[in-house]
């Protein structure tokens, strides 16, 4: 009888074996995917007459947040014609709205929230519409909502004289403190940091170009 419930307990341990070591080696359970509920966009701008998409700023996202999402690719769509600017070359028309989309990568551990809001230069509302990426899994599309195409300017050239002066910086200064509110169209190329809005901050990057300290 005891030889019997010893060789019993044997073929129980070497059953049991395999498995055990298995459970040894087997890795640890991967960590849950991190949620994504805040994505910042940066860079949009009207579309210039005359311009073409392949010279137009494009969107990017800040370096900060690479590892969790990043910009992959962007171009322009002709909302008056109904079609996307396949041809880089062809040029923005005065008359016509166009919108810029872009498509966002989640970074390695992270995942596009259902509820996730997109901003674009500080904006929600500046987006039209998000969906998912039918080709590649992890990835969004966003769209900016439509703008009329502005006739030409320079980034910073606030009151339109063709170059950066110290009096743009006058004028942003003052829009950023409540003083003299500007155009639509006027605080699109006063906001050269791309924040959304013309503050203090912009007023000093357009005066430091002026003074040819910098570029923008």
């Amino acid at each position: 009888m005891k030889k019997i419930i010893a060789l019993l307990l044997s073929v129980l341990l070497i059953a049991a074996l395999p498995a055990a070591l298995l459970a040894e080696t087997q890795p640890e359970p991967a960590d849950e995917p991190i949620p994504i509920h805040e994505v910042y966009i940066k860079g949009f701008r009207p579309a210039v007459a005359g311009s073409t998409p392949e010279f137009a700023h494009p969107l990017f996202t800040d370096e900060a947040v690479f590892g969790i999402y990043n910009h992959v690719y962007s171009y322009w769509h002709d909302n008056t014609e109904g079609h996307d600017m396949f041809d880089e070359q062809t040029p923005f028309v005065i008359d016509h709205e166009y919108s810029e989309g872009c498509m966002l990568a989640a970074g390695e551990g992270y995942y596009f929230a259902e509820d996730c809001v997109f901003y674009i230069n500080g904006h929600s509302e500046y987006v039209d519409f998000v969906m998912p990426h039918q080709y590649f899994d992890g990835c969004v599309y966003v769209q900016t909502i439509a703008f009329p195409c502005y006739e030409q300017y320079v980034l910073g050239d606030i009151d339109g004289t063709g170059g950066v002066e110290v009096g743009d910086a006058l004028l942003a200064l003052r829009d950023a403190m409540g003083i003299a509110p500007l155009s639509e169209e006027q605080a699109f190329i006063g906001d050269v940091d791309f924040s959304g809005s013309v503050a203090v901050a912009d007023a000093v990057m357009i005066l430091r170009a002026a003074m040819e300290l910098i570029e923008l």
